[in-house]
């Protein structure tokens, strides 16, 4: 039985590296092999060899994110299921954090768990570039002070001119993210969707869409702006450049142990 089990944790965090530590210990203890990393992409190009029974992540949902695209856009089948232990301020792809850590592993090698397989957004610019990501897009305004001219198409429809901070595409899982800050909805998340959400539009008729997972989304940016998945820039985009996005191929599996309440959590997290 494959009982190899790959643990990142974020560097950046305080006391990140004593948590690394007493995640080895639990795991080894269990008769499992810990391989420890500090950098997502050591990690994932291992998993491509020796592909690991678990993906442990220890951090916040930034670390998540992170690691996640470092992966797929680079062309990393993530296919081992990931268990988070929460290390940040939120945590909601998190299911434990370390005090609880045994336990869930325990039930983890148990088969006392699911996984749930999150979909994925894909986006290619023009004929060029195309990256995939787990929460969300965003075309934004370049500057502090200007204003990002965008025109939003679904599925071959018009939504018009959005004029704004700029657009959020996201994916179900992302409904919970930056989404929900600019006033778009949570959703359930047993529906795959798309959410389009203007940031901070010029115009009260200009209102977020649920739009189905098989929609195509295009966003052409008539003024210069800057594209962003998941919180980090990917790059600058000039005028005329026009963004599709649509379902990914991409699931990545999180590991649940019991009932997980989404509405709950974020009562809880974001109170």
């Amino acid at each position: 039985m494959n009982n190899r089990v790959y643990i990142i944790a974020n560097p950046t965090k305080q006391g990140a590296g004593e948590v690394l530590k007493k995640a080895c210990t639990i795991v080894e203890a269990e008769g499992c092999e810990a391989r420890s990393f500090y950098e997502p992409a050591e990690l994932f190009s291992q998993c491509g060899e020796n592909p690991p029974r678990l993906v442990i992540v220890i951090g916040g949902d930034g670390t998540v994110l992170r690691a996640v695209s470092s992966a797929v856009n680079n062309g990393v089948e993530v296919s081992a299921p990931i268990l988070g232990i929460n290390y940040g301020k939120i945590g909601f792809f998190s299911e434990t954090d370390i005090d609880g850590f045994k336990q869930a592993f325990c039930a983890f090698l148990a088969g006392e768990h699911r996984i749930d397989r999150a979909a994925m957004l894909h986006a290619k610019v023009g004929e060029g570039d195309s990256f995939v990501c787990l929460n969300d897009f965003m075309i934004a305004k370049q500057g502090f002070s200007s204003v990002a001219h965008l025109e939003v198409i679904i599925d071959g429809s018009s939504m018009g001119m959005v004029h704004a901070d700029g657009v959020i595409v996201s994916s179900t899982t992302g409904s919970t993210g930056y989404s929900i800050s600019a006033g778009g909805p949570i959703v359930a998340p047993n529906h795959d969707v798309i959410l389009v959400t203007p940031i901070c539009p010029h115009s009260l008729t200009v209102r977020p869409v649920v739009a189905s997972f098989d929609s195509n989304i295009t966003v052409v940016a008539h003024s210069d702006c800057v594209l962003h998945a998941d919180g980090a820039q990917l790059m600058q985009l000039d005028s005329g450049s026009v963004i599709s996005i649509e379902k990914s191929e991409h699931r990545i599996g999180f590991v649940r142990i019991g009932e997980r309440n989404i509405f709950k959590l974020i009562r809880e997290k974001l109170a």
